[in-house]
């Protein structure tokens, strides 16, 4: 089981507080050779508290008080590196506000650097630690076939340094689960009929990773009632109240103005550009299932050649698309094609925040294969969503879907806010492309005789599996 417990989120916005506060005071020191004067310092001291709220929300919307063990320290020192910025923005517009420059713009500069410097350090050496003494946790995995254990390996290898892969077992030797514990750490699995592996990891105090299904991600949301002695779990229909779709319209409205006044130079430019560089419009019009499965228009710069579809038909874009035009392959790597999409958002088609709406056509053939992709469509499809920011361009449609229905069943208006921070860094890194990142895991596991998956190079592997 996962030894000892995340760090409380209050502790470190006390520590990040004291930190920036610090950064601060030293960056005067250093401005003016530690004599700075009281003109210049009052200005900071007035805003010590509204600087102290900034910086626990704005790193709350850039979700740095969640719980980072298993996850990256690059994403972690970009998170950072980013809230520290818009910190530093929102500051010198509070500072312009409040004194003029009084409050000089190179303390705020130096503060930056040393904030920077400071909540990297301590952050990291949370995370290290956590790391050094939680990590590399063995691992057995338990999924349907040789294929599927593949891909739960592949995603476990990812996270370098937290996992061991210690173990595999196909669904049909669930019953040799018990003698295979001795020396696990945690056990993930995929499989449907688990009952008996949650009962016997919680008997013998082990942690159990499980991949839901997404049936059971409409208990999210699921209120525990009583009826006579019995205890029962109400699911009502999923809908937003009046007061959450209000504060989520006037997100949408306001936000979405917000962005095209901001944008209107780069979005004017490409109305200029594309057809200049690019035989055909500037904009992109197509249709695509909205709430409840209505059709509307969506709009976007034209990334592709005109009439991409007509030898190929319907076909999803591929990351080395030979249709893609030069100037449309720097428009979808920034995601500046998305821009058109706020006025849809405006019009009342799309909200900001929500699941990617999709072509009647891929709908068909997903709801064929895929339980509850439908389910997806019961609020306003968005530009960007908790799939968009949580997943991969390489994640399949059906983990997308679980990411979706989470979004669904946790929605508030902070998630909304939450994502749209985080949508900002997923821009500024320019999401990497996927696919298979280890196309010789299959090839490791074979059969054992016993209907246990074993791997071949066990010491190899497993040195791989912690880089």
């Amino acid at each position: 089981m996962v030894k000892g417990s995340k760090v409380s989120a209050f502790p470190m916005l006390l520590l990040d507080i004291i930190l920036v506060n610090l950064s601060f005071v030293l960056a005067f020191l250093i401005r003016y050779d530690f004599t700075p004067p009281m003109s210049n310092v009052e200005p900071y001291l007035s805003l010590i508290p509204w600087i102290s709220i900034l910086t626990g929300f704005i790193f709350l919307m850039f979700d740095l008080y969640s719980n980072w063990r298993r996850k990256g320290i690059q994403d972690l020192v970009f998170s950072i590196i980013l809230s520290i910025l818009a910190l530093s923005l929102v500051t010198m517009a509070f500072t312009f506000l409040d004194r003029g420059f009084s409050f000089p713009r190179s303390v705020i500069f130096i503060g930056a650097g040393l904030q920077v410097v400071f909540i990297t350090l301590s952050r990291s050496l949370v995370w290290y630690l956590n790391k050094r003494f939680y990590g590399s946790q063995r691992v057995l995995i338990i999924a349907q076939d040789s294929n599927e254990c593949s891909i739960l390996a592949e995603k476990l290898i990812q996270q370098k340094g937290w996992f061991t892969i210690a173990g595999f077992l196909s669904a049909d030797k669930v019953s040799e689960v018990e003698s295979k514990l001795e020396n696990i750490d945690v056990v993930l699995t995929n499989i449907q009929r688990r009952s008996k592996i949650i009962n016997i990891c919680v008997k013998y105090g082990k942690e159990i990773l499980i991949v839901p299904e997404l049936s059971e991600l409409i208990l999210l949301r699921s209120e525990p009632q009583q009826i006579d002695d019995m205890l029962v779990l109400s699911i009502r229909p999923n809908e937003l109240n009046p007061k959450q779709l209000f504060f989520k319209r006037l997100l949408d409205i306001t936000a979405s103005i917000t962005l095209l006044v901001i944008f209107s130079p780069i979005i004017i430019f490409l109305f200029i550009a594309i057809p200049l560089l690019t035989k055909g419009p500037a904009l992109f019009r197509q249709e695509r299932l909205g709430k409840n499965k209505e059709k509307y228009q969506i709009l976007k710069f034209r990334s592709m050649i005109p009439n991409a579809e007509k030898i190929c038909g319907p076909v999803l874009a591929t990351d080395k698309d030979p249709r893609i035009t030069k100037i449309g392959r720097f428009i979808r790597a920034t995601r500046l094609d998305e821009l058109p999409q706020l006025i849809n958002v405006l019009i009342g088609h799309m909200s900001l925040i929500g699941p990617r709406p999709e072509r009647l056509f891929f709908v068909s053939q997903f709801e064929k294969t895929i339980p509850h992709y439908s389910y997806r469509m019961s609020i306003k499809p968005g530009i960007t969503g908790l799939a968009q920011v949580m997943g991969r361009y390489s994640t399949t449609v059906e983990d997308k879907l679980r990411l979706d229905m989470m979004y669904m069943h946790s929605y508030s208006f902070v998630l909304d806010l939450k994502i749209l921070f985080r949508t900002i860094k997923v821009v500024l890194k320019r999401e990497q492309a996927g696919g298979v990142r280890d196309g010789n895991i299959l090839h490791k596991l074979n059969n054992s005789g016993d209907g246990s998956l074993e791997l071949e190079e066990t010491t190899a592997y497993n040195k791989h599996a912690q880089i």
